[in-house]
């Protein structure tokens, strides 16, 4: 009766018949309590009927959760008042039942705890099916937990006991699982074997093209880890195949183009990547139906493009794919694309961006613990940062790593482990009917898995000093080349001194010698009480420029302007002390809405030197008789234009001169651009912009 309770329930789902069908087994057990009285037999099949019932609550999708959980409550209750051993098939049935629906609520204590009742039940009863089935969703449990060695041995128990039992589908389903498992954990060497029995499991069984492209898949991934690239594409081209069988393929076909793509691009052949990222883009409606798979496509695609030489993309089409991603929550692809924009960026030369990507990747990749992007984001800070911070970061990097290496070693040992001891069980299970040898046997087994144990211990314990010695050479290779790389940056800053050196004497002191020179000359012939003042007025600003050269000797960082300096004042006297002795007119034109007091010092001066580095220039070579300095807002920068009428120049021959590549040094040094408009006896003008 209670079979055919559940079949009506499962193939009609009918509230309404499976109430009738209650009643009409109530009234009947009520006719029994009459004349009998009511038996044990008849209280557990009221039991089963109200566990059916809650079961069909739980399994309503159209109810709300919170209500489906509380039905999962109530039949789990029920199942577990059913002491009686005859009721252990039923348990089990129920058991998986709920187990089922628990897995699609979420709710992962209760995944676990009804699992493993159904796995002792199982046991108990020697139910081979119960207990396969019980180890594989154990196994699916532990793997979602990120508990990958509690996982592969579940798994790999199940594999075994389906492949006893002859259920071929649900063996390969398992060795699949197992490989991927394996591959997560770099067992690279188990996991092409579980993947390949796999395949020969499913192809054994109709419809199942869908798996055998998944193994196909993971064997790719496997051979493009180990730098097979060649391999690895045979293998995604198979499963791309098996993909195009199915029906609704799109996104999985993407995903196989995506993979292909990938594997071009490690080999560095990045046009052949990028010809297989466009045609994964090419699918109609994959940004709705998987934005996730859309994002990873666009991001190696802006990746390969980049590294092919097409700067373009960069950084629009990475920015749109992290866009994508953060709005998704694919962490693991948001770790991803702030690691490539890190890298391009520190490509360019822009270390302050990057640092900024390299650290947003960094962050999360530690809050969802996913190492390899720690490791690789780690890899980006060392080069970044400070020598102080890369070494810490190189020593985070090398503790993790090592961690790694260590629990990764420990899943193999143990993956080989646990193949090894359910062989020799095997063994001992076809042996045990042969009485006469079961006490030889057991023994004989007991000896060699001590001896093996003993040996792998050993061996364990020697590899572990062995990896904590390279461990402490590599920390100390590394330390050695942080410190080369800091005595680097050493006398990148001493040439950089020497060139500020050589900036300052040219623009600053042999300017203001060459006005000096010229005003001198000019007061040769004449005399007077006028020129006698005005001589030593000249004199003094010999003695001033003297100053000068002793203050640059002695503090090449000290900055010229200080807060209470008008900054346009400054530059009148400039242009003043210049052409007071010159037959030359000038004016000097300034927007009052500048803000100079937000302008650093620093700016100031560069300013101050490309200003005076011009009017030098424009004495000796423009034979000027008027020039205009003027300075004007404009949105968020300011634009600064100096302009005479002289005989102009070649602007091809002038930026070869030593003038023009200390204003050019300069405008860079303060982030602006410049730009020069000459014609032949029309007059010069410069134009500069900057923040």
């Amino acid at each position: 009766m209670t079979s055919f309770l559940r079949n009506v329930y499962y193939s009609t789902s009918s509230k309404f018949l499976l109430w009738i069908l209650t009643i009409m087994l109530l009234c009947v057990c009520v006719i029994f309590s009459c004349e009998n009285g009511m038996s044990s037999m008849d209280k557990r099949s009221v039991e089963l009927i109200k566990i059916d019932y809650f079961l069909n609550e739980a399994a309503d999708k159209n109810q709300e959760k919170i209500r489906r959980y509380y039905a999962l409550d109530s039949a789990s209750f029920y199942v577990n008042s059913l002491k009686v051993s005859r009721y252990d098939t039923f348990k089990r049935y129920y058991l998986h039942a709920i187990a089922k629906e628990y897995s699609d609520l979420k709710i992962r204590d209760s995944i676990f705890s009804i699992n493993h009742k159904t796995l002792k039940l199982s046991a108990k009863t020697n139910d081979s099916i119960g207990l396969a089935k019980s180890n594989y969703n154990l196994g699916l449990y532990h793997l979602r937990g990120d508990k990958l060695d509690s996982a592969y041995s579940y798994l790999y128990t199940s594999e075994e006991l389906y492949d006893n039992l002859n259920k071929i589908k649900e063996a390969g389903k398992s060795a699949l699982v197992m490989a991927i498992t394996q591959k997560n954990k770099k067992d690279y060497v188990g996991s092409e074997a579980s993947s390949v029995k796999a395949i020969r499991l499913f192809e054994k069984v109709d419809d199942q093209e869908q798996s055998i492209a998944s193994a196909y898949n993971n064997l790719g991934l496997v051979s493009r880890l180990l730098g097979k690239y060649d391999e690895a594409i045979d293998y995604y081209i198979t499963a791309q195949d098996y993909r195009k069988k199915l029906d609704d393929n799109k996104i999985l076909l993407a995903g196989s183009l995506n993979n292909i793509g990938i594997t071009y691009k490690d080999k560095g052949e990045y046009n052949k990547a990028i010809d297989y990222y466009k045609q994964g883009l090419g699918y109609d409606s994959l940004p709705i139906r998987s934005p996730r798979t859309y994002a990873r496509l666009l991001d190696n695609l802006a990746y390969a493009s980049y590294k092919s030489g097409r700067g373009e993309v960069f950084p629009d089409l990475f920015l749109k794919a992290l866009s994508i991603r953060d709005s998704i929550n694919d962490r693991l692809g948001y770790v991803t694309s702030n690691k490539h924009i890190a890298e391009v960026y520190a490509e360019k030369g822009d270390s302050v961006t990057a640092l900024t990507y390299a650290k947003a990747a960094y962050n999360k990749a530690k809050e969802i613990t996913y190492n390899d992007g720690i490791l690789e984001s780690l890899e980006l800070l060392m080069v970044l940062e400070s020598p102080q911070k890369g070494i810490s970061y190189g020593q985070e990097y090398i503790s993790l790593n090592s961690k790694l290496y260590y629990q990764e070693k420990i899943f193999q040992d143990q993956s080989a482990r646990i193949r090894f001891e359910t062989d020799q069980l095997e063994v001992a299970k076809n042996k045990a009917t042969e009485t006469s040898r079961r006490l030889i046997i057991i023994f004989s087994i007991s000896v060699i898995a001590f001896l093996i144990g003993y040996i792998l211990l050993q061996r364990r314990n020697n590899r572990k000093e062995l990896e904590y010695q390279e461990g402490q050479q590599k920390a100390n290779e590394e330390i050695f080349n942080l410190m080369l790389a800091q005595q680097g940056k050493l006398e990148e800053g001493k040439h950089l001194a020497k060139q500020r050196i050589s900036e300052e004497l040219h623009d600053g002191i042999l300017s203001r010698l060459f006005g000096l020179r010229l005003s001198l000359d000019s007061l040769n012939n004449k005399h007077g009480k006028d020129v006698e003042v005005l001589r030593s007025s000249y004199i003094d600003q010999l003695k001033d420029l003297g100053q000068e050269i002793r203050k640059i000797s002695h503090d090449l960082n000290n900055e010229t302007f200080t807060q209470d300096t008008l900054y346009p004042d400054v530059l009148k006297k400039l242009l003043k002390d210049q052409f007071e002795a010159q037959k030359v007119t000038y004016d000097f034109l300034y927007d009052h809405t500048i803000n100079w007091d937000l302008i650093t010092n620093s700016k100031k001066v560069h300013i101050y030197r490309i200003i005076q580095e011009c009017l030098m220039n424009i004495n000796k070579h423009a034979n000027a008789k008027h020039i205009t300095v003027t300075f004007k807002s404009q949105d968020d920068t300011v634009q600064l234009t100096i302009e005479d009428d002289g005989i102009g120049m070649d602007t091809t021959k002038a930026k070869s001169g030593i003038g023009m590549k200390n204003i050019k040094s300069r405008v860079a040094q303060i982030a602006g651009s410049y730009k020069i408009i000459s014609k032949m006896n029309l007059g010069t003008q410069i134009q500069i912009s900057f923040n």
